[in-house]
């Protein structure tokens, strides 16, 4: 697949001819046709395009107020960055279009193809072209993967499929290119479909797109079943478009490219055609609707999250996003969905630039709120794989790993996290480690810095260890020669596995092959966030590990002798969280 998207940055600089898509291409449209992409850039020069993007670039580095300075370094290095992106298209640009004179390009999407696993089609203009033309056109697109070094697409793996007027190109194997090839002889053509109404409906433009939905594609959607995690509001939506959208179509101007003025119309960015001018009304109400859900429900389970915590998400913030959103939704005109740019976020590139200052400054909160959330969740799955690797261990061993293993002196020589190791997909790592050596021999010494992501919570700006076990308690120091096996396993846990801690997370990071370093009862008991170690980056509490394998949150404004009680392993204290 990865030629796919090389083919299309390749062949979208194609000068392409005036014709509309719907006359050109309609030999390849026929009544399984859902999508259709035509591209006529036959008025785009190289030069006209590097030109506007330097003086777009330039002009927004004068916007910015850049001094003079940093303007001249900016603007030589994206003018040299242009410069070798010209080197690298203009070579095969120039071949094909000016050797071979291909003139139009189209993407093709026929669900009779997609059943059987092929890809969209890329279809170009090619009668009368003969087989060295042909060599000469493979070998324009050699060329320009050959930039791509070690990450270029094999092209052996593209199908080339050549019709009597067209030839079209896909990724894949033997089987597709015989596909595509059938498809291509036993083809039906139409002459009137709701695709060919879109293409018509944007006829004008330099880049056409169109959609349809086909009349099995409906079938297939009326009885395919809806996941059950998708609210009712969002399945509204999307059952009624699938029912009730006759076409889309999109048109996109190149004229800032070409030096002309923009047509007519420009602002328009898409078009939806509904079956009528009740269905569209319909749709425009539930998707209002479903704007005022989304964010009412990304309100309530923001402060759910924060509830526990001093932070505050102001309501001005969902509320400029509701009123962001509803920037995004359309027109209607009669039967169909009009969607702009909107005026009224034009204006002085300054004003822009203002508004999307305060605009980013009103949501920040929120968008921290949401990545914190993430990372809370990522801690939370991290602890989970230990707790499993624990248990794994247990499995193979008979035995919970020893808090750290000792010497024949007794001195500690390697954490229980590094007797995990294999179990947390790491055995590459664990097999260099000298385990008869202690942790900070010379030769241990240089895994040292090794990031094992698992034991870090991502949370932790400074990185290192996050995650200790509470020393004496659910892991206990090995007193034996064997260097894996503990000396307890989980009948010790009396408690029961659902109310004992396993792992807690620490605020002063450590390295992870230390085998002091894990806190005991005693500092536990100065409580979480508070004057002892046990703590987090996550405001409100810590992720913690209990040896059932669930992970819970754990309040900092916990009392301390329920934290003892979760503590101890055979103490015989009901818990209750």
């Amino acid at each position: 697949m990865k030629t796919l998207p090389r083919l299309l940055v390749c062949l979208l600089l194609l000068p392409l001819g005036k014709a509309d898509a719907q006359e050109t291409f309609a030999p390849l449209i026929s009544e399984n046709c859902v999508a259709v992409v035509h591209i006529d850039l036959r008025k785009v020069e190289l030069d006209n395009v590097k030109s506007f993007l330097q003086k777009t670039g330039e002009d927004l580095l004068t916007q910015l107020g850049f001094d003079e300075r940093s303007f001249n370094a900016t603007a030589r290095e994206l003018s040299f960055e242009l410069e070798k992106l010209d080197m690298l298209v203009r070579p095969t640009f120039n071949t094909i279009t000016k050797e071979l004179g291909i003139q139009e390009l189209a993407i093709i999407v026929d669900m009779s193809l997609v059943e059987h696993g092929v890809p969209p089609l890329f279809a170009v203009t090619w009668k009368d072209k003969t087989a060295q033309e042909f060599e000469t056109f493979y070998k324009a697109l050699a060329a320009t993967w050959s930039d791509y070094g070690e990450n270029a697409p094999a092209l052996e793996n593209t199908n080339f499929v050549k019709t009597e007027n067209f030839l079209l190109l896909a990724p894949g194997n033997a089987r597709e290119k015989e596909r595509i090839a059938d498809w291509a002889k036993t083809l039906a053509p139409v002459t009137d479909s709701p695709i060919l109404d879109a293409l018509k409906s944007v006829a004008g433009a330099e880049i056409k797109v169109a959609a349809a939905i086909p009349e099995q594609v409906r079938q297939m959607l009326r009885s395919a079943p809806m996941p059950p995690d998708v609210p009712a509001e969002v399945r509204n939506v999307l059952l009624f478009a699938a029912q009730r959208i006759d076409w889309v179509s999109a048109a996109i101007s190149l004229a800032p490219f070409i030096g002309t003025e923009p047509p007519e119309n420009s602002d328009v960015l898409m078009t939806v055609k509904m079956k009528n001018a009740a269905d569209a009304r319909m749709i425009l109400g539930m998707l209002e609707n479903l704007i005022e859900f989304g964010v009412n429900s990304a309100q309530f389970m923001m402060n759910m999250e924060m509830r526990d915590a001093e932070f505050y998400i102001p309501p001005l913030a969902f509320q400029f996003a509701k009123g962001l959103l509803r920037t995004l939704l359309p027109d209607v005109e009669e039967d169909k969905l009009i969607f702009r740019i909107k005026a009224n976020v034009g204006g002085p590139p300054q004003v822009v630039i203002g508004t999307a200052g305060i605009g980013t400054a009103l949501l920040l909160p929120a968008v921290q709120a949401a990545r914190e959330a993430a990372r809370r969740m990522q801690c939370a799955n991290h602890i989970k794989q230990i707790v499993l690797a624990i248990h794994n261990y247990h499995d193979t061993y008979d035995a919970l790993p020893p808090l750290y293993t000792v010497d024949t002196d007794g001195k500690p020589l390697h954490s229980w996290r590094v007797l995990l190791l294999p179990f947390i997909e790491q055995t590459a790592l664990y097999e260099m480690i000298r385990l008869d050596e202690p942790w900070n021999s010379p030769h241990n010494r240089q895994f040292h810095s090794f990031r094992v992501p698992v034991y870090t919570c991502p949370s932790n700006p400074g990185g290192g260890c996050c995650y200790s076990a509470i020393a004496g308690h659910g892991f206990v120091p090995n007193t034996k020669g064997d260097l894996r096996r503990g000396e307890h396993n989980f009948t010790r846990i009396s408690d029961g596995t659902s109310n004992t801690l396993a792992i807690v997370e620490v605020r002063d990071s450590f390295n992870w092959m230390d085998p002091t370093a894990d806190v005991d009862l005693e500092e536990l008991l100065k409580g979480i966030n508070g004057r002892g170690r046990v703590g987090s980056f996550h405001l409100g509490g810590i992720n913690a590990g209990f040896f059932d394998g669930f992970v819970r949150f754990i309040a900092d404004s916990i009392e301390l002798e329920i934290l003892r009680a979760l503590a101890t392993p055979s103490g015989g204290e009901a818990v209750s969280l």
